[in-house]
């Protein structure tokens, strides 16, 4: 789904209209010459003129204004202060920097009660909150400035807050109510537009409404609409339009398989952008140009220009381009072959989806809607109210003095009104029933389908879920392999060489015994008895029952060795027990650092103090996940020699187990967020992230809680506490970390 773009909200278009006409030398030389709020005003002016050309004279100026405003109490002069400097940075695609000035200038606005500049401001907090992709947060900043705009019954804002409430439905074109929705808006915010005549909005809505009818499969439509934004956007000289218009045009050409316009198209839509600059329009193209090369399958290329657009979303935090951007990348590498970084761009774009499609993101929009028309319409119920108690109050009026002089007349003449009234108004009543009742039952079907698609996402974040869980399975199977095949293999190679010694010597000692089997007793043996003790000196057969004794010892040995880490692994490997089984927490760890055993070697000494637990209620399969995950770390952590520290006890109620280790330690800053998916400090390729957050997801299954204590050089210690009663009727549901 390509992004839609936002509309730059009115005060950005004045901002930029006014920076292009009026040269700040000029107004600096009047500065010495003005006084009090005229001078806070002409500050504010010169900054204005400066945004999108010179951010540090932007902030100079503007924090002159607020600082003399401040000191004459002129809160309006440091509400459009802290206005500029957060232009300034928004026009760079710096958002969250934006945030941080036009959230205290709308408290400003607040409070002194200017309804312009808090519908100026909701607008551009909303406008920063869509492209950071929080369309929750954005539509409800944005239908709270459409509410000032028809209060103040400013046409150029109620064209902007209806533009944004679209941008935010279209951010769902494959959902036919959204999409219709979204194109609803836009028309009614580009019919006010045109009535204002105002080329830049006009362009700016016809580009939204042309990418809606491409969606719809309207190519005759789309191109008419993106046709009439770059025509009117040229005119008004938004040059950021004009890249949006000219990224849209190659879309279109791109969707109608003509490549080498798209192409051209899309190169000078990044041109364009790239003048201004315009990141966030940059960021778009360069997506367009690497899907037209991966279409020609000039993945190189494709590549190339991927990759950019990746580097360039991450300095404006645009999560809508970085998932086009990961989905290319993701598909171009696997074009070449190069599968790993296929993944990894696979794993950042499930990621990024995530963020985008929160579950609740539709829910919340559907309510704030129905919270706005709600407020809308109980506010006319109230004008309605007020007007018939009007009415009311002057029919009482005429009918003193009618009653002065026909009191009867009046009287019969007023009844009839009256009733006349109640009549008109009965019939007012149920055809505004009737129509409440039309819009409430479109609702519920609108909810009833965005269920359905909310549930549908669900079920694919938990398949999704189900899949990494798996990884990460597979992953610790990989583990435990090695380790098996290495551990086992010194017992199997005592066994295989003490058999073909053995065999060496049971065959010496067969000769041996066939000759004295070979005796008879009537017979003159003295000849064969010399012939076979020269045979035992020569064959030395003392030493060898000696040494077949040993060798059967050895055997042995490895016969038991083995048994004992076939024992561990049947221990270990019961990852996919889903019932409760009373289980030997020892056993678990001890099986664990059985199949470790190859990795702790010689250099790793292992401490256990284990203390007196009864069995525990428990998915033991579960649990030894997260002994190896941990205790794995534990051996990587420690870089050469080194000790690990095993110790276990009761504690009110619960198993504790503690599993220090002497190696590098950790920060605080990474400590903060080793339990988060796919967080990690290994190298490419040596992780996934999700070992420690699976295990945190099996410790909350338990009921129980896992922490972590941590410094750098200080090594790393993890408690695990687990509940010694555990039932299925008392376990938490697990939530879901991956």
């Amino acid at each position: 789904m390509k992004r839609r773009l936002l509309l730059l909200f009115l005060l950005l278009v004045q901002v930029i209209t006014f920076a292009q006409q009026t040269k700040p030398d000029s107004m600096q030389a009047k500065l010495a010459t003005v006084q009090d709020t005229i001078k806070v005003n002409l500050l504010l002016d010169i900054s204005k003129a400066y945004i999108g050309k010179d951010r540090a004279k932007v902030i100079h100026y503007a924090r002159q204004a607020e600082k003399l405003a401040q000191t004459l109490g002129f809160a309006r002069g440091k509400g459009y202060a802290l206005k500029n400097i957060g232009l300034a940075y928004f026009v760079e695609g710096k958002y969250n920097e934006a945030l941080t000035f036009w959230q205290p200038s709308l408290q400003v606005f607040t409070s002194i009660n200017d309804k312009t500049g808090m519908c100026n401001l909701l607008g551009n907090i909303g406008a920063v909150y869509f492209n950071q992709g929080f369309d929750a947060k954005a539509v409800a900043f944005h239908l709270r400035s459409l509410k000032l705009a028809e209060e103040i019954g400013n046409k150029l804002r109620i064209s902007t807050a209806l533009t944004n409430i679209g941008a935010v439905y279209a951010n769902n074109l494959s959902n036919h109510l959204s999409r219709e929705k979204a194109l609803e808006y836009y028309l009614r915010a580009l019919k006010i537009s045109e009535e204002l005549n105002d080329k830049m909005l006009i362009g700016a809505t016809s580009a939204n409404i042309g990418e809606i009818f491409l969606a719809k499969g309207d190519d005759a439509s789309a191109q008419k609409y993106f046709e009439k934004s770059l025509i009117n956007s040229e005119e008004s000289g938004n040059k950021e339009k004009v890249a949006y218009a000219l990224h849209q045009i190659g879309n279109l050409f791109g969707r109608q398989g003509d490549y080498q316009k798209a192409m051209a198209y899309q190169q000078r839509a990044y041109n364009t952008a790239a003048a201004v600059p315009a990141k966030l329009e940059m960021v778009q193209a360069l997506n367009g140009i690497g899907r037209i090369y991966s279409l020609l399958g000039n993945n190189v290329k494709a590549l190339e220009a991927y990759n950019k657009a990746k580097e360039t979303t991450k300095d404006i935090g645009s999560n809508k381009e970085l998932k086009d951007a990961y989905e290319g990348l993701s598909q171009a590498y696997a074009a070449v072959s190069d599968y790993k970084k296929a993944y990894e761009h696979r794993v950042l774009l499930s990621a990024v989806k995530d963020s985008l499609y929160n579950a609740e993101t539709n829910k919340k929009i559907v309510n704030l809607q129905a919270n706005y028309e709600n407020e809308k319409k109980q506010a006319q119920i109230d004008l309605l109210t007020k007007d018939r108690a009007l009415q009311k109050s002057d029919l009482q009026k005429q009918k003193v003095v009618k009653n002065a002089l026909l009191a009867g007349l009046a009287f019969i003449l007023l009844f009839a009104f009256v009733l006349y009234l109640n009549i008109r108004n009965k019939a007012k009543a149920n055809h505004l029933l009737t129509l409440k009742n039309s819009e409430i039952n479109q609702q519920k079907e609108e909810i009833a389908t965005q269920r359905d698609n909310l549930e549908q996402t669900y079920n694919n974040l938990v398949n999704t879920q189900e899949q990494l869980i798996q990884s990460e399975k597979m992953a610790s199977l990989g583990q435990l392999t090695a380790g098996v095949a290495h551990e086992i293999n010194n017992p199997i190679n005592f066994v295989s060489s003490g058999i073909d010694s053995l065999r060496t010597n049971f065959a010496d000692l067969m000769e041996v015994m066939e000759g004295y089997l070979a005796l008879h007793p009537e017979a003159d043996n003295k000849q064969h008895l010399l012939e076979l003790q020269q045979l035992n000196k020569e064959l030395e057969v003392e030493e060898l029952i000696e040494e077949s004794e040993q060798l059967l010892r050895s055997i042995k040995n490895g016969a038991n060795r083995t048994k004992e880490i076939v024992k561990s692994l049947r221990n270990f490997t019961r990852l996919d027990e889903s019932i409760l089984k009373e289980t030997d927490i020892h056993e678990g760890l001890d099986s664990t650092l059985v199949i470790l055993n190859n990795l702790l070697k010689d250099r790793i000494k292992v401490v256990k103090n284990y203390g007196d637990l009864p069995l525990l209620n428990c998915y033991p399969g579960q649990l030894n996940q997260v002994f190896m995950n941990i205790l794995g770390n534990a051996v990587q952590a420690i870089k050469d020699e080194g000790t690990i520290a095993i110790r276990t006890y009761a504690e009110d109620d619960y198993a504790v187990i503690k599993i220090r280790d002497t190696g590098t330690g950790m920060p605080e800053e990474v400590k903060k967020h080793i339990f988060d998916p796919f967080f990690t400090t290994k190298e490419v390729g040596e992780g996934t992230g999700l070992g420690l957050s699976i295990s945190y997801g099996i410790i909350q299954k338990h009921k129980g809680n896992i922490e972590v204590e941590s410094a750098p050089g200080e090594g790393t210690e993890f408690i695990i506490r687990i509940p010694l009663v555990l039932s299925e009727s008392t376990q938490k549901i697990a939530v879901a970390t991956v």
